[in-house]
């Protein structure tokens, strides 16, 4: 159950655009609202930080009630990443940055570390797109166990919301038509006994042009996937399948990594405060 949402903002336009995302979102869940800001350990700077949260809570009002705001001090990741675990979230809701076509430009340092590394749900959005009412979400799968990782966080949004879930499944080379589909109609047949709207889809080629072209198709509003978060090289985001369809994408994403023991990586702990 989605009980509390952590929204990390940076004092930019860009990242204060998730907030009416996250008010759509409340629609299917009575979940309470958390910003984060992590600035500079400068007296002046935490002032201003301070100065800046409570701004935003007054402009949110109209919008999206804000339940508290933190002021942390320090790596930028690290510490919502740490906010986000002592605070038992359910969902952190961040924006990417603009559409460049250089990953480390589009994501943003601290986004990348929240990607490979938060054991916590991600709603991510780029600042450009539009907010949509939740119609539709598709839901990615493959053979993995992993891949089922955002499942249930999809189903409490589509019961929240009545959307339909289009449960899709790309076929790849190597794999049994015949035992995909039987696969498919399974998963399909689980989320409707759980009294959601579920069409099953099963496509074939590439799995992320596949994923996008069906949201395309489906007019989905949104787009979840489970990530299988392989720690130590780029490849946990960088050259994924999650990493393609962000790019490509022109609705929100739900991510969430393959779950394991919480630890953060050494780039993170490296000099931080406990």
């Amino acid at each position: 159950m989605i009980r509390k949402i952590v929204v990390p903002v940076d004092g930019s336009a860009a990242s204060e655009r998730i907030i009416s995302h996250v008010a759509e979102l409340r629609r299917a869940v009575d979940a309470g609202v958390h910003l984060v800001h992590v600035t500079g350990s400068e007296l002046l700077a935490q002032m201003k930080g301070r100065d800046y949260l409570r701004s935003l809570e007054n402009r949110a009002k109209g919008v999206l009630p804000i339940d508290s705001s933190a002021l942390r001090t320090g790596e930028p990741a690290f510490e919502i990443l740490k906010y986000a675990v002592v605070e038992r979230a359910e969902l952190m809701a961040f924006t990417t940055r603009g559409a460049s076509l250089v990953r480390r430009v589009l994501f943003g340092s601290t986004a990348i570390e929240l990607l490979r590394s938060s054991q916590v749900p991600l709603l991510v959005a780029r600042p450009e797109w539009p907010v949509r009412p939740l119609r539709r979400i598709l839901a990615a799968i493959d053979a993995s166990k992993a891949s089922r990782g955002a499942i249930a966080v999809t189903a409490e949004l589509a019961r929240g919301t009545g959307a339909e879930i289009v449960l899709t499944r790309i076929l790849v080379e190597g794999e049994s038509r015949e035992s995909v589909e039987a696969s498919l109609e399974k998963s399909a047949a689980a989320l409707a006994a759980e009294g959601v709207r579920v069409d099953a889809r099963l496509g074939s080629g590439d799995p992320a042009r596949g994923i996008l072209d069906a949201a395309r198709e489906t007019r989905s509003d949104l787009i979840a996937l489970g990530t299988h978060g392989r720690r130590g090289t780029d490849r946990f985001f960088f050259g994924s399948v999650a990493e393609s369809v962000l790019l490509g994408s022109e609705v929100p994403m739900l991510l969430r990594r393959a779950a394991r023991v919480p630890r953060f990586p050494r780039s993170l702990t490296h000099g931080a405060r406990t």
